[in-house]
């Protein structure tokens, strides 16, 4: 059921779901999704694409060695 409130100043009735009406709201909206537009909405997977580059201490330290000799 969906709970109604009753503004204080006006009297008049305002929605203002629980956080159990908005669980079941979303639950009903994302029921109707397809697999596609699921993994597109689907934040979690956009990390998984993309890792950090691995780098090799020894090829930072050529790098260096190159631009201090490339100064001298």
């Amino acid at each position: 059921m969906i709970a109604m409130r009753k503004k204080p100043r006006d009297g008049c009735c305002v929605y203002k779901p629980t956080r159990e009406d908005i669980r079941r709201g979303c639950e009903e909206i994302q029921a109707t999704w397809s697999p596609q537009q699921r993994a597109k909405r689907n934040r979690r997977t956009r990390a998984t694409f993309w890792t950090l580059p691995l780098i090799r201490l020894s090829d930072l330290d050529e790098a260096f060695d190159g631009e201090w000799a490339d100064r001298s």
